[in-house]
């Protein structure tokens, strides 16, 4: 690259090495960049001048729009400002924030809650402030990235089991007697699989071994369960038998993320947890928006109900194409293989008016990227409908076999972590 005027010798070499690997990366297939949103409305977006249907929004009960959500919000930002302007151990607590968590302690039966700017931030906060050297986490092989870099972060010993194995988990666990303090870590809903984490099994393992099992249920909580308890009431389980991690970004269409549990461990948190105490409190407006959400989710149990119904929809029309599915799912990933065979099949159904990004490596394993199409319930049977047509335009001439949710996966050695896959980003 040329030379920028200004530059230190040592700046030019950085920038030159990464635009080396940048290319690297384009060739490969697995460069990212960002795509601008222009207009949105409901499952339908306006970008780069094309009206399509978006499949991947975490938006799953269509909240994120709602009118009560953005009066909540208004209203709040018209009294009280924009940024918390602290955080929470200062002056960012707002009556918005403690209102908030009262509420979400309420929802899932516990005595207390506490609300972070970001799920990435609660699990960091979590495990960080609950893990040292001391501990030993043991975690299923294809958790979120962010539970990666959690368990890292906090020092802790590190084991990956093969996934949804609790046979395994519990191997490992009885191999670390010597800690003092051990974890089975996963996630409820597996944010790239779609599949739901074998909770009885794992909380029964963990029992056997006196270790706790501390759940990210990101795209369960407000989701699954009867009454929108999450992972744990899908499974007919308490949410007190886990350390639970819930967002309010994704079914709950806000931001941000929160853990649940007895007041001690609350407690504990406010004290120790490192990304509660040393960042901005999350903003007001957004946080009245959430308990405003809630609210909703009490009065419309259709939405999850709806969620539901397309899901089911969804994975018995993918069945008929040779796509069976570990479990019908709001997440739905669709195996290609490599990346580039990903990204070909993206840009052909975006040809077709249906935004469904390449979901490629160190997001997922290598050799699984995939599309991940994300259901939400305004999602409706017309889109479901050109969906599936799209799908047989676009995957007539790849054998089924290779494509659908792999059930099992393969053990991964623990030089893995240096690697997470698991994640949001494409």
């Amino acid at each position: 690259m040329p030379a920028i005027v200004g530059l230190s010798t040592a700046t030019q070499r950085l920038l030159s090495e990464l635009t080396e690997e940048l290319v690297a990366l384009e060739a490969g297939g697995l460069r990212r960049q960002l795509r601008t949103l222009e207009a949105v409305d409901g499952p339908r977006v306006r970008l780069e001048g094309r009206e399509l249907v978006n499949w991947c929004s975490n938006d799953s009960l269509g909240l994120s729009r709602h009118p009560r959500l953005a009066e909540a919000a208004a209203s709040a930002a018209a009294e009280w400002g924009l940024g918390a302007r602290a955080s929470r151990l200062l002056s960012g607590t707002t009556r918005w924030h403690r209102e908030l968590e009262e509420a979400l302690a309420r929802w899932f039966g516990v005595e207390a809650a506490l609300v972070y700017p970001s799920g990435y931030l609660a699990n960091l906060g979590a495990l960080g402030a609950l893990c040292s050297s001391q501990d030993l986490i043991v975690m299923d092989r294809l958790s979120h990235a962010s539970l990666f870099d959690a368990a890292r972060a906090s020092r802790a010993t590190v084991r990956v089991f093969r996934h949804h194995d609790a046979g395994h988990a519990a191997t490992l666990l009885a191999r670390g007697r010597g800690a003092r303090r051990r974890l089975i870590v996963t996630e409820g809903v597996f944010s790239m699989e779609g599949d739901r984490a074998p909770l009885a099994d794992l909380a029964e393992a963990a029992q056997a071994q006196e270790a706790l099992v501390y759940v990210d249920d990101a795209h369960g909580a407000f989701a699954l369960g009867r009454s929108g308890r999450g992972s744990p009431e899908a499974a007919g389980l308490s949410p007190e038998r886990f350390l639970y991690m819930g967002t309010l970004g994704k079914a709950l269409g806000c931001q941000g993320g929160f853990i649940i549990g007895p007041r001690p461990l609350i407690e504990w948190l406010h004290n120790r947890s490192r990304p509660f105490i040393y960042t901005t409190a999350l903003a007001t407006p957004v946080v009245a928006a959430a308990a405003a959400a809630l609210q909703v989710l009490e009065e419309e149990p259709h939405r999850r109900l709806l969620l539901e119904a397309r899901a089911q929809a969804l994975a018995s029309r993918l069945a008929a194409l040779g796509l069976p599915l570990a479990a019908p799912s709001h997440i739905v990933p669709v195996i290609a293989g490599d990346a580039e065979r990903a990204v070909a099949w993206s840009r052909r159904l975006w040809d077709r008016g249906i935004w469904a990004p390449a979901i490629r490596p160190p997001t997922v394993p290598e050799g699984t990227a995939r599309l991940r199409l994300s259901l939400t319930a305004l999602h409706t049977e017309e889109h479901l409908d050109a969906l599936i047509d799209a799908l047989k335009d676009v995957l007539p001439r790849v054998r089924s076999s290779e494509l659908g949710v792999r059930s099992k996966s393969p053990a991964t050695p623990h030089s893995a972590l240096r690697t997470p896959h698991s994640g949001s980003g494409g």
